[in-house]
């Protein structure tokens, strides 16, 4: 008899608390805004992060400490600071206001007003808005009470900053430790690193020798004075030399190598812009007779240059079977003007030029039908790029 006179009155019981416990839809909730900061008024309050969706929200210590306090106005403090938060407003707080319902229904008391109060600002500030943005529970108690809720948090706050103490200790501990390895790594990479520049710098340091004995290697073999003797060339001709001071060069060189803006810089000897203008310069200084045109396949004569550092001609070597076409020849190199001086690593150097002059049918004259050079040229360096260009001028 006594266990149903119980259940009833647990049933009973839980029926008047339901029905004391209203639903969002009875809740009579105001509202306001504002574009500042929302600040709370007075002390006799607790804080609770407001939250979304329907899992309820988390449970504190301060706010289950006035559970049994007279509940005066609950206030929920929200953001919108773009249009488009405005049109979720309504099912957003519904949410809010849900989920205090369910985790503290006890607040819901009669007597007790609801507020929703917007921090509206279009482009406001955002990250100061959400610190204050929650619930904020007002309610009566005693000036004892009131020192218990601030004990109550004061406690779980100290429990808090020494947790996150020992955190921030932990992980103080790891960085060090990290720093540490990273160091002593660091170290080790350091000593390769070292390492590996003293052994790069001995092989460059081999490369940089090597490059400068064949240069020293090369300029000697230029800079050989070429005895003036004739020589007798593979037809049997004979050779006349032709000395500087036979030359009427027009252009004045320099007096010392010039370096180019590009120390790679490189280019062989060349006359005017290339190949095209020494064919011209030979066709207007070569005239030849209609007979040597009848006869031009035998028109064959070689021409030695030997270049200055400033593209001027300290010598030059005429060879060919045919006496008058080598005359012809002799008398054409007189006339030419400076020529280009080779470059290497970007500085002038004295040079020789040998050219094999034959009958061309096709411009019916005289043309360097092939060019060698000394020093040779490297692939790349056979372009002849213009004084303007090497040097800036």
């Amino acid at each position: 008899m006594r266990a149903v006179l119980f259940s009833l009155l647990f049933v009973a019981s839980f029926i008047l608390t339901a029905q004391q416990t209203p639903i969002y839809d009875e809740l009579n909730i105001d509202s306001d805004e504002t574009e500042q900061t929302y600040r709370p008024a007075g002390k006799s309050y607790v804080f609770l992060r407001s939250k979304r969706g329907t899992g309820g929200l988390v449970k504190t210590s301060s706010a289950d400490s006035v559970k049994s306090f007279p509940i005066k106005e609950i206030l929920l403090v929200f953001t919108e600071v773009n249009e488009s938060a405005f049109d979720e407003r309504e099912d957003a707080n519904k949410e809010r206001w849900e989920n205090l319902l369910k985790t503290y229904p006890e607040f819901f008391k009669t007597g007790t007003t609801y507020k929703s109060i917007c921090q509206c600002k279009i482009g406001g500030d955002s990250v100061s808005f959400k610190k204050a943005q929650g619930f904020y529970v007002y309610y009566k108690g005693t000036e004892t009470a009131v020192t218990k809720v601030a004990v109550v948090e004061k406690k779980v706050e100290e429990k808090k900053i020494e947790e996150k103490k020992v955190e921030e200790k932990k992980v103080e501990e790891k960085v060090t430790e990290k720093k540490n390895e990273k160091k002593v790594e660091e170290k080790k990479v350091e000593e390769k690193v070292a390492e590996k520049k003293v052994e790069e710098k001995k092989v460059e340091e081999k490369k940089v020798e090597e490059k400068v004995a064949e240069k020293k290697a090369e300029e000697k073999k230029v800079e050989e004075k070429v005895e003036p003797e004739p020589v007798t060339n593979e037809t049997g001709g004979s050779s006349t030399e032709i000395k500087e001071s036979d030359f009427s060069q027009k252009k004045v060189g320099y007096s010392k190598p010039k370096r180019a803006k590009d120390k790679k810089a490189c280019r062989p000897a060349c006359y005017a812009t290339g190949v095209d203008d020494l064919n011209t310069f030979l066709k207007d200084n070569i005239i030849l007779t209609k007979k040597q045109k009848k006869h031009g396949k035998n028109l064959v004569s070689f021409l030695k240059l030997q270049l200055n550092f400033d593209g001027s001609i300290k010598k030059a070597f005429v060879t060919g079977e045919d006496t008058d076409f080598n005359k012809q020849v002799t008398d054409a190199a007189k006339q030419m003007n400076l020529w280009n001086p080779a470059v290497r690593n970007g500085v002038t150097i004295k040079s020789e030029v040998k050219l094999t002059l034959k009958y061309n049918k096709g411009t019916k004259s005289i043309i360097a039908d092939e060019i060698a050079y000394i020093p040779r040229p490297a692939p790349k360096c056979i372009t002849c790029i213009s004084d303007a260009e090497m040097f800036g001028e």
